[in-house]
């Protein structure tokens, strides 16, 4: 097989057509995800709205850019995330109004976005398309949100960050989780596979490390199952598996709160990656072949997903924006250019310090922060025919002249013409001038502004009030 062609632009700029924005737009051309629309097409434009509090989710202008030239080609686009499983007490977009609100929160709104903002599951996280995967790896099926199932295409615009259970989240995980609807997203924890022994199909136990009643969180922890499957008391807690459908809360909570009691086997983790990939393979089903284009931008790596509703240092720096027609070949790319890339200073990569004969660069960053390699999923992806992990990168650099320059902005006429026409008919600088200043001869020289030198000049500053300001020695 040929290898996909993923383009790419670095995340660096020292000037107007070097800004991320602009780059993204002229991506999406040089990877020719143009040609995913045609005239009247509904587009999809698939994010990840971010979690309540959550402070390193993608920004809203990088989203508007896009719908921006889905409009140009004579698509309809409306932006779109799905409803989530209860992840932790607090989640902030289970349900569709409050989903809403949380992308609201984070700038994603019909005026910002220049389209629709939608819950693409609907309100209660329940409408939705079966779709039969006949070459999954372990699911056979998904359940994939009405509103991307029906589109015409869809631009899947994904994050590149890490991700506590898929190791990372890049492409397929921003379609094969943020792509299915609630049951979707239990058919693809896993929920009820193999027994309640074998800690796949239902959270890792260990009620004897349970403080019960002791544990200044316990009722956090009990309020954490939707369903009502476990409750704790002076003994520890009490487990029943038939009401667990694996949402993940409990555990989540649990480890949240600094415990080990409701945990994930680390078995579980390839089994999910897998899993994901194959309900990625169920949305891209839903469209006709060519009509799907991918985006990602690396910035902002933080080492858990937009899910967590916090955000801590990255795991490397910015590395810049991908394109493709190709969802496992734009995600392979996207980690070796991590590994590659020289980690962050501080948070999660204090993992990396602690290897064993010292940390390497090039090494697999997620494997050891997250504790699994991300690469189960993209051999997934490759086995059940989503995509193509050998790639080309075609490294873009967009062309420094005025034509590209007047290109992206607002308006292609420069705004200082409008402005000087506006001088014309009244400049009303001018009818302030002249302003009062120290006499020119007089201005004090800023050697006379160094630290502890208050004294000084401020005698020489005819500005009491100023002074006042400052306080006094």
């Amino acid at each position: 097989m040929a290898k996909q062609k993923v383009w790419f632009a670095d995340a660096n700029a020292a000037n107007w057509v070097e800004s991320l924005v602009p780059k993204a737009k002229d991506l999406f051309y040089k990877a020719k995800l143009n040609e995913c629309i045609e005239k009247g097409d509904s587009v999809a434009i698939k994010i990840h709205f971010g979690e309540w509090n959550r402070t390193r989710c993608l920004r809203p202008e990088l989203v508007a850019a896009i719908v921006e030239e889905v409009k140009a080609c004579g698509g309809r686009p409306f932006v779109c995330d799905t409803t989530t499983l209860t992840y932790h007490p607090y989640s902030s977009r289970f349900i569709g109004n409050l989903a809403l609100e949380t992308a609201a929160r984070h700038g994603f709104t019909e005026a910002s976005m220049g389209c629709p903002v939608v819950v693409a599951d609907g309100f209660s996280g329940d409408d939705d398309v079966r779709v039969e995967v006949p070459t999954g790896v372990l699911l056979k099926e998904a359940y994939v949100a009405a509103a991307i199932a029906h589109a015409d295409a869809m631009i899947n615009l994904a994050h590149a960050k890490g991700h506590p259970v898929a190791s990372f989240g890049g492409c397929i995980k921003n379609i094969g989780i943020g792509g299915q609807s609630k049951r979707g997203k239990y058919h693809e924890h896993l929920a009820h596979w193999g027994s309640p022994e074998d800690f796949l199909g239902w959270p890792a136990r260990y009620p004897e490390k349970c403080l019960g009643l002791d544990c200044p969180f316990h009722k956090l922890c009990e309020d954490s199952c939707p369903r009502g499957a476990y409750h704790i008391d002076e003994k520890g807690h009490h487990f029943d598996a038939e009401k667990c459908w694996l949402c993940y809360s409990c555990q989540i909570t649990c480890m949240f709160t600094g415990h080990e009691c409701m945990v994930f086997t680390p078995d579980y983790f390839p089994y999910a990656q897998i899993a994901m990939a194959d309900a990625a393979k169920g949305v891209m089903l839903t469209f006709e072949e060519g009509k799907v284009g991918h985006m990602a931008y690396c910035i902002d790596v933080d080492p858990n997903c937009d899910c967590i509703p916090w955000a801590t240092l990255p795991v490397v720096p910015d590395i810049g924006v991908f394109a493709s027609k190709d969802p496992v070949a734009i995600d392979a790319a996207i980690l070796d250019m991590i590994d590659a890339a020289p980690a962050y200073p501080g948070g999660a990569n204090k993992a990396l310090e602690g290897v064993e004969g010292g940390y390497k660069q090039g090494q697999d960053k997620f494997a050891i922060t997250q504790g699994t390699s991300p690469r189960y999923q993209i051999t997934a992806g490759v086995k059940n025919g989503l995509g193509n992990m050998e790639y080309e990168i075609l490294t873009y650099t967009p062309p420094y002249n005025e034509e590209h320059i007047a290109k992206w902005q607002i308006r292609p006429t420069p705004t200082t013409l409008i402005q000087r026409e506006m001088w014309k008919k009244r400049d009303f600088v001018l009818e302030a001038a002249p302003y009062k200043r120290v006499p020119f001869e007089e201005k004090p020289s800023h050697e006379e502004f160094k630290p502890g030198d208050r004294k000084k000049y401020l005698k020489k500053l005819p500005v009491k009030e100023w002074a006042d300001a400052v306080g006094k020695d």
